[in-house]
């Protein structure tokens, strides 16, 4: 099993939505404003090709990658 949490309603809605649409079995919840989506029946690799898909479809990076925030003046 894969577990994603995410804070962000808007981001749930999005993966919840690109999951329905590759036909991928899973289970939402949420838990103290933290949602999560349970990923059953992928093998390792599935998995790791799934991440990155959704990752590129839906524009995120790690944070690793992300530019710094500007200070605020």
């Amino acid at each position: 099993m894969t577990t994603i949490n995410t804070s962000s309603k808007n981001y749930f809605n999005k993966i919840q939505k690109y999951l329905t649409n590759k036909r991928i079995f899973f289970a939402p919840s949420l838990n103290q404003e933290v949602y999560s989506l349970h990923i059953f029946n992928l093998t390792s690799n599935e998995t790791n090709f799934l991440i990155q898909s959704m990752a590129k479809h839906l524009h995120l990076s790690p944070l690793s990658q992300q530019e710094p925030l500007a200070l605020a003046a």
